[in-house]
């Protein structure tokens, strides 16, 4: 029990995949130059690969195959694509994150909780930001909020898969392509005649290996534009379309016309009255007028869980979803508050220790001075005495007989109840401390005397008072005047000055309401 890798959370510590490419450490390491042999002579330096002189001559009788044009892909070490040098590097789309869109990251319930367990029933103590790092170590661990602002559209999360998608022509997308298309709609593949006619040509796409058809055929822009959108969404189109593959031959021609003999046709669910639908486009709009709401709800507020597979995620919202996650990795505290409330639930108390947040079985509680404790819980206690965090395999080498290299069972029990009402602290790599009640003299600082009383004359402690000037008292009464800020003002710099300017205002008042009573009259 002594060894340090014994910890039982330890193995929960993994590799988090929350962050973005670019931040991950993917750098393949740098190989190791070889040593020379002792008996080797020295070699001769060597040409750079890309000199003129050493290719070949170029054309049919030349090295390369492709008559000249050095065709070469190598693989992306960000995103697994390949790159043509033919055309220049490969050019992608950078997506985004969604605008208008807050992400949060919070523990998921189901993770605290077997935290939780784990910690009754090892009675360990550890720290919240150990935990923190224990819940982002796996995207299952915790669960994303997505917030949208007023100012924004609504988003679409999926009633079948709990998928999440920011406009609504991705979520019919997403739907046609996922299994809950099976719960809304019936699908049957039928043999039919393949189109006629003379062909010579016919497009493939050169990405996915898929038969688009001649260039001539009606359907060959429609599957063009249909492949794209469903699966090569994140490139442009012309980029893409730079990519379609023209192949001559008999052989061609027949893989595409076997692949034409199938087609799918689609009617809801239940309605066996109703029509087939073959065309695909059709489809789509059947769905998205009459049975949208029924895959589909619209909400402000969602959440999902971080392991949620990107293709049940719009890409810009998968997008933000890495970004905070990275930043809950690089600053796992900002969770603490949120595990503070979810352990409280788990019926888990939290304390402060050297300036750090800890949870376990119960709070540091020391050995009441009075209380007698048993054989061997004294015995624990008494050998924790005046030792500075020693290890759980010294406790048992201290205080079992010789010979004994586990501790029985009987001792194991005992320190169990001494860890679970707080009177021994087991922390998770095997420190066990004994918590100390304080001195009251030691704790509370020396209270200040108070210096004696000097006598002091008294002629000489009076002071000379100067004597104010009584205020003149006017007639009216202050309180019946209501002050402007201008009087406020005069008030404040020349209160004389500021009574004698409002009785002027009042009498020159009352002379003119007396005057307009007696031109009335």
């Amino acid at each position: 029990m002594s060894d340090p890798e014994s910890n039982p959370l330890r193995s929960l510590l993994s590799g988090i995949d929350l962050g973005p490419a670019w931040a991950r450490s993917t750098t393949p390491p740098k190989p190791q130059a070889r040593a020379p042999r002792e008996d080797s002579t020295p070699e001769a330096p060597r040409r750079d690969s890309r000199d003129r002189n050493d290719r070949g001559p170029r054309g049919a009788g030349g090295g390369d195959r492709d008559g000249g044009r050095r065709f070469e892909r190598r693989q992306d070490e960000r995103g697994g694509k390949y790159e043509d040098r033919r055309s220049g590097p490969l050019q992608r789309e950078e997506i985004e994150p969604a605008p208008g869109v807050r992400v949060q990251i919070h523990p998921d319930p189901q993770a605290v909780n077997l935290i939780g367990k784990e910690i009754h029933q090892v009675a360990r103590i550890y720290s919240l930001f150990d935990i923190a790092q224990i819940l982002l170590a796996q995207r299952e661990r915790v669960r994303a909020v997505f917030e949208v602002e007023d100012s924004r559209p609504a988003l679409f999360v999926g009633k079948l898969d709990g998928s999440l998608w920011l406009t609504r022509e991705e979520a019919i997308r997403h739907f046609w392509q996922s299994d809950a298309k099976a719960s809304l709609f019936e699908e049957e593949t039928i043999e039919v005649d393949p189109p006629s006619g003379n062909f010579q040509i016919v497009a493939r796409c050169g990405m996915s290996g898929e038969w688009l058809g001649p260039p001539n055929f009606h359907a060959y822009q429609t599957n063009l534009r249909r492949i794209h959108r469903e699966r090569f969404s994140n490139l442009p189109f012309e980029v893409y379309a730079s990519r379609v593959r023209s192949e001559r031959g008999e052989e061609a021609v027949n893989a595409w016309l076997e692949t034409m003999k199938k087609r799918t046709r689609w009617r809801p669910k239940g309605d066996e009255e109703a029509a087939w639908i073959e065309d695909a486009a059709e489809a789509e709009r059947a769905f998205s007028s009459r049975f949208f709401a029924d895959a589909f709800e619209e909400t402000r507020k969602a959440e999902v869980s971080g392991g949620v597979p990107a293709k049940h995620i719009s890409p810009t919202l998968l997008a933000s979803l890495r970004m905070a996650g990275f930043h809950a990795r690089k600053h796992p505290a900002v969770m603490i508050p949120t595990i503070c409330r979810m352990l409280e639930g788990e019926h888990l108390p939290v304390f402060k220790r050297d300036g750090k947040l800890f949870t376990g079985p119960a709070r540091p509680h020391p050995v009441p001075a009075e209380s007698v404790l048993a054989e061997r819980p004294a015995a624990i206690v008494s050998w924790l005495k005046g030792r500075k965090e020693p290890k759980l395999g010294d406790l048992w080498k201290g205080v079992l007989p010789e010979g004994v290299t586990e501790a029985p069972q009987e001792w194991l029990v005992d320190l169990f109840w001494l860890l679970t009402q707080g009177h021994l602290l087991l922390f998770a790599d095997d420190r066990i401390v004994l918590p100390e009640r304080r001195q009251s003299g030691q704790s509370a600082k020396a209270a200040p005397t108070k210096p004696e009383p000097v006598a002091v004359d008294k002629k000489k402690r009076k002071r000379r008072t100067k004597k104010r000037k009584p205020k003149k008292r006017v007639g009216v009464s202050r309180r019946r005047l209501k002050l402007n800020p201008l009087a406020l003002r005069l008030a404040k710099a020349a209160p004389d000055k500021m009574w004698s300017h409002q009785l002027r205002t009042r009498t020159l008042r009352r002379s003119q309401i007396l005057s307009a009573r007696e031109e009335d009259s």
